[in-house]
């Protein structure tokens, strides 16, 4: 065949496909541009690829649009970048999807997209969406607004989208991004979209956001998220929130927020909480939300309404938020919810708080939380605030059921509270779930008048158990503490006393298990009307220590007594003569005893690891002394010892010790005050 060179226009539009077939690249390059215009589309295609790669960039533009419009996909993915790159605007609009979608990476990266018409970017695939550089990209959605559909936005990379300008970024369908798009959403890009965009989103979007897009939320952009779409936020995205944001949120959409939403905040985002806010919060919002996101919020801002609400919530409320409550919301409190507040908190009522309590509210208070009160709060209510207590101590532990006998109406002010506080300090030392039912009295002592020279008195009921049934018993209890196992393996295989009995307190019994709850009295306390009492625990010159001395007489009721094979009769002993040691008359004052016969002097000492360790001085028991089971002089002042007038007698470590030795368990605070018991030099 002549070279197509020679080749008129009108011969070469007459070649057939065969003929093309056979043109080398070299004849290629050698056509005018009025030749190539001449050729068809079905002569194009019969090109070889190298032969079509070898048109120049003038030659390619001389190609007619029909021939163009009906070259093979395949022919034209044959077309090289520089030859793509040199095609004219018509030309781009004249390929088809198909030819679009044949384009490699190369070449559809040099494709001039500004001149693709709306129908041909909607006919590009998700395939070669994906292979346009962010220019193009650029190009194509600014260029032609709103040609992309929803599919092929959602085909996008997160390149492209973080490369794209704002005024891109917004003319797109952000509700066609799937959730994995979003979070690939750089800070800089998702600030980029609208407020119209964001307020777009479904709540399945808007769950997808992390926290750093969250974190570029304005209070505008917030403002226009529906209250469904912020309920749908995770934990994450809300703990981007900032704080503009979070002040930009309306009372209809912090009502709407989902306990998720609200526990991803932290602390420090919920104190941006406004008053407004606070108040906007129902009361499921606020008893599921976590102690530490509730204790972030300003309780004087709660409406009375969220108050009385408060279930769960109100025993996670801090200290500083009860004490900042004022005396309408203190008032409207249940006497439920006073005895749900938290035994950790009940510190943060101030004495001012607790007289706005009504009664009822006080015994609830007392009833459940009576052992995390001090004593400057208990001894702060009135005379009429306590007129209807009886039960005091902690909810599933220790209590005392406090029957007031009618001496005790003429009793000073300050003796109901003085009595109160007593109780619910053992009760913060002892934790053994029990109620103990306990007479007091003013001035005698189930009835008859107390001793002159006694401060107090106590009458106890009592039963009588072997040796054997009684230290299984304590043994039993002997895991609940360090310092009951050691008193627990200091205990005789046999019984010591030479076959005596042991009496035990109605108490003390069902401490140890030996008898099971009852209603009937386990003992009465009585305080002197004859001598002068400080009721507050505070130290004033001539007067007793009117909580030391209620103290000295429950413990008693508890079983805190010696015997000694005499007091309770003979042959009697009781579980604290058990831990009842002396050297005297020992050959060498060396090897201690159990002091099980009676002696006098101060010569017996406590003991719970077999008379090594001497833990405090026991009254002589020969009927010289005071009560056996009492400390001597040597312990100084001791609710458990004697008592001085000016001088104040809190428990020590050794108090708590006798206690638990006997069967009462310990709570963490009185582990922690026997850990500080005195050793005391051997007798």
């Amino acid at each position: 065949m002549t070279s197509v060179a020679n080749l008129s226009a009108s011969q070469i539009a007459r070649l057939s496909p065969s003929d093309l077939a056979r043109v080398s690249s070299t004849e290629v390059r050698s056509l005018s541009s009025s030749q190539v215009a001449s050729l068809s589309g079905e002569q194009l295609n019969a090109l070889s690829a190298s032969a079509l790669q070898a048109f120049s960039a003038s030659q390619v533009g001389a190609i007619s649009y029909s021939a163009f419009l009906t070259l093979s996909g395949a022919q034209v993915g044959n077309l090289t970048a520089d030859q793509i790159g040199a095609l004219s605007a018509g030309q781009v609009r004249s390929l088809t999807a198909s030819q679009l979608n044949s384009l490699d990476q190369g070449d559809l990266n040099a494709l001039d997209v500004s001149s693709l018409t709306a129908v041909q970017i909607r006919g590009l695939n998700s395939n070669t969406l994906t292979k346009l550089s962010v220019p193009q990209l650029e190009s194509v959605v600014v260029g032609v607004p709103g040609a992309l559909s929803p599919t092929q936005v959602g085909a996008l990379s997160a390149t492209q989208l973080n490369g794209l300008s704002q005024t891109a970024l917004r003319s797109l369908n952000v509700t066609s991004l799937s959730a994995s798009q979003l979070q690939g959403l750089n800070t800089a890009a998702f600030g980029n979209l609208s407020s119209t965009q964001i307020a777009s989103l479904s709540t399945t979007q808007v769950g997808a956001l992390t926290a750093t897009q969250t974190a570029g939320l304005t209070a505008s952009t917030i403002g226009a998220l529906s209250p469904s779409q912020l309920g749908a936020l995770s934990a994450a995205g809300a703990s981007g929130l900032s704080n503009a944001a979070i002040s930009g949120l309306s009372t209809s959409q912090v009502g709407s927020l989902s306990l998720t939403v609200l526990n991803g905040l932290s602390a420090n985002q919920i104190r941006i909480f406004s008053a407004t806010q606070t108040a906007a919060l129902s009361t499921n919002q606020l008893n599921g939300l976590s102690q530490t996101n509730l204790n972030a919020l300003n309780v004087g801002n709660f409406t009375g309404a969220q108050l009385c609400g408060l279930s769960t919530g109100i025993s996670n409320l801090s200290a500083r938020q009860l004490g900042s409550l004022s005396q309408n919301q203190v008032a409207q409190l249940s006497t439920a919810q006073v005895s749900a507040i938290g035994a950790g908190s009940v510190a943060g009522l101030s004495t001012q708080s607790l007289s706005w309590l009504s009664a009822d509210a006080v015994a609830s208070l007392l009833a459940n939380q009576g052992h995390a009160l001090s004593v400057d709060q208990i001894t702060s209510l009135s005379d009429g605030q306590v007129a209807t207590t009886t039960l005091v101590g902690a909810a599933n532990g220790l209590q005392f059921n406090l029957a007031w006998r009618d001496s005790a109406s003429g009793a000073p002010a300050g003796f109901k509270q003085a009595a109160i506080a007593a109780a619910a300090g053992l009760a913060t030392e002892l934790s053994s779930k029990v109620v103990l039912n306990v007479a007091v009295g003013y001035g005698e002592v189930g009835g008859s008048p107390i001793a002159a020279g006694a401060a107090a008195s106590s009458g106890t009921y009592t039963s009588a158990v072997s040796y054997s049934a009684l230290t299984d018993a304590l043994k039993a209890y002997g895991g609940s503490s360090t310092v009951q196992a050691q008193s627990a393996a200091s205990l005789a295989a046999s019984n010591p006393t030479s076959g005596g009995t042991f009496a035990v307190s109605r108490a003390q019994a069902k401490a140890l298990g030996l008898s099971g709850p009852s209603a009937a009295l386990d003992g009465y306390v009585g305080l002197s009307s004859a001598i002068p009492f400080e009721y507050n625990q505070k130290a004033v010159g001539g007067k007793f220590d009117a909580i030391g001395a209620f103290q000295h007489e429950f413990s008693e009721v508890m079983g805190r007594v010696g015997s000694v094979g005499n007091a309770f009769g003979a042959g009697v002993f009781t579980a604290l003569d058990l831990f009842r040691y002396t050297t005297n008359g020992n050959p060498g004052g060396t090897a201690p005893l159990r002091a099980l016969v009676q002696q006098s002097g101060d010569v017996a000492y406590f003991s719970i690891d077999s008379g090594v360790t001497n833990l405090g001085g026991f009254n002589a028991s020969d009927g010289t002394a005071g009560d056996y089971g009492d400390w001597n002089a040597t312990a100084g002042p001791d609710p458990f010892g004697f008592s001085y007038p000016g001088l104040i007698e809190k428990m020590s470590g050794n108090d708590i010790i006798s206690m638990a030795v006997i069967g009462w368990n310990l709570t963490s605070a009185g582990v922690t005050h026997a850990r500080a018991a005195q050793v005391y030099a051997r007798v």
